[in-house]
């Protein structure tokens, strides 16, 4: 049976979350965090982690750094079983929401990763840069939301 879940339901993360944490960092992503690194950007007064859960379980995170006025998505993820469900655009658009002094929110993403790169364009990501060799077998391009020009009524 298929369910549908029109708004899915998104709250904070904390130091509770990281061993769900860092099981969806091992399952979606090639080079996940350490249990030092997530401890650590958990408890930073300059970061703010998202999550989704189903049935007591999270499903998929997000988290951002905040740098002056400028934010910038450290991580995402959302586990293969869950994912063309709106659960990456629910969390990007719950920390967009928890930014609002935010004038740009900058990620990077694989040139391979196109199913990605098409959600960051349609929420108005623009390519910015390239990076050589971020991750190691591929570059990174980094796309940037200019939060003042999207926030204008």
């Amino acid at each position: 049976m298929n369910i549908h879940i029109e708004r899915p339901y998104v709250r904070r993360m904390d130091l509770a979350d990281l061993p769900e944490a860092l099981a969806l960092d091992t399952e979606c992503l090639p080079r996940p965090w350490s249990v030092g690194v997530w401890r650590e950007e958990l408890r930073s007064p300059h970061s703010m982690y998202f999550a989704i859960e189903e049935e007591g379980r999270i499903v998929a995170q997000i988290g951002l750094k905040f740098i002056l006025d400028e934010a910038h998505v450290m991580t995402i993820a959302v586990y293969p079983s869950h994912r063309r469900r709106g659960y990456a655009r629910a969390l990007i658009q719950a920390a967009l929401d928890a930014a609002p002094q935010a004038r740009a929110v900058h990620l990077e993403v694989r040139p391979s990763n196109t199913a990605a790169r098409a959600l960051y364009e349609s929420l108005g990501f623009d390519v910015t840069a390239q990076r050589p060799g971020y991750y190691g077998d591929e570059d990174a391009l980094l796309m940037t939301l200019n939060l003042r020009a999207a926030r204008r009524p």
